[in-house]
This record gives structure tokens, sequence and C-alpha cells, in this order.
């Protein structure tokens, strides 16, 4: 199992240059709930307590508090052992929530279950140290998201991966016309054919109908 810091560390170096610390941890946390959701285990040991500024992995926080420690050209990656699936939800996660602000992704985790059921009462804005349960995380996302257009389980039967553009090639424009054949024979010099038409002294310039002013009645 990957210790947190360094699915810490694969976060900022793929998402770079720099990340503030708000952000990388709801990364963290939503790369560990998407990976619960899909595939029933965590994907890193600690623990995801319900801080007031949402959830955050305390150990990973201490250790990623100086901004030098959060920088994508000094993240030493090429030691961290990922299987493909592991990679691809990562990416999928990044390219899914990676474009939020860390104000935006706070007040996201604060309109879910997991982080609202994990501090029960408390108000918003008191210090909780209590973790959010693995399982209330699995459950939500399971049933209330989806990631990257797909739900927990079409990401379990079909595979994690990002969904690429469709490549299509280019395009014959002289085979398409060649193949209208005569059709197009007769359209004169006009390109637009019959669209030109006259429209007649009841339209105006822009072919829209018009019949004089009546005169406003006095009284």
């Amino acid at each position: 199992m990957l210790a947190a810091n360094d699915v810490a560390a694969v976060i900022i170096a793929r998402n770079g240059p720099w990340i503030d610390s708000v952000s990388l941890q709801k990364l963290l946390y939503y790369i560990q709930a998407w990976h619960l959701a899909v595939t029933d285990r965590p994907l890193f040991e600690e623990k995801i307590k319900a801080w007031k500024q949402g959830p955050v992995v305390p150990q990973v926080w201490h250790a990623r508090k100086e901004k030098s420690t959060r920088r994508a050209v000094d993240q030493d990656v090429d030691s961290i052992q990922l299987d493909p699936d592991t990679s691809d939800l990562i990416d999928l996660v990044l390219a899914s929530y990676g474009s939020m602000t860390g104000d935006e992704l706070s007040a996201l985790t604060h309109v879910e279950a997991p982080w609202l059921d994990a501090r029960g009462d408390l108000p918003e804005d008191a210090n909780c140290n209590t973790a959010i349960e693995p399982e209330s995380m699995a459950r939500f996302y399971r049933a209330h998201r989806k990631l990257g257009g797909r739900s927990a389980a079409d990401l379990a039967a079909g595979g994690i991966h990002l969904r690429s553009a469709k490549v299509v090639g280019s395009v014959d424009v002289d085979a398409i016309l060649s193949a209208l054949g005569d059709d197009l024979d007769d359209l004169s010099d006009d390109p637009w054919g019959g669209a030109n038409l006259d429209l007649g002294s009841g339209f105006d310039a822009d072919g829209i109908e018009y019949s004089p002013r009546r005169a406003h009645a006095d009284f």
C-alpha cells in the first residue's frame, strides 16, 4: 500500500508547476474516495480527518506546509510504484477536479455526506479531528457522483482510463463533390441557388414583412 505522502508527490508532479496546500489535500481526498468507490480498497492507510477546512490528511499537511515542498520539479516520483489502474485513476481525478481552486474544492466537500457525517452536529467553523470513514466515502461516491462521466460501477467494469477524443481522418472534399454527380451542375453562378429570392416590395431588407403604419387616433 502506498503512503499518503507518496500519492501527494504524484499529485504535485502531475498537477504542477505548483499547488497550494488546500488543493493538494482535497485532491488527495478525492483520489482516496474514488479509489475506495471503484476498488473497495484504500489507496493509502493514513486517516483523513474532517477538519473545518475540509478533508485533511494531517501527516501530509505537516510534511507539505512549506511552499517549496509543493513544487512539481522537486518531486521524486520515479521510485513510487503505481499500477496502471491507479495511475489512470489519479489522472482521471486530476482531470475532473484539478481545474478547481482550493476554495472551490473545499466548498464542494462541505456539501458532501462523508465530511458532514464525520462532523455530526458541529458548526461548520468548529475544529474537528474525527476521521472520515472509508465506508462513507465509498458509499457516497458510488451512489451520488460520477467521475469523467462514469459511475464507480462503470469504472470498475470497463476499466479506469481517460476518454480520448475520437480521431477522424482527413476529409476528401473533392471525392464528396464528385459523388454528388450532376446534382451540382445546374446551380448557375449563384452558389446559394434559390436562397437569394426577391421578396418583393412587401418586405424590408431583412426579409421582414411590413404593412403601412396606421395613424394614431386623437382622443
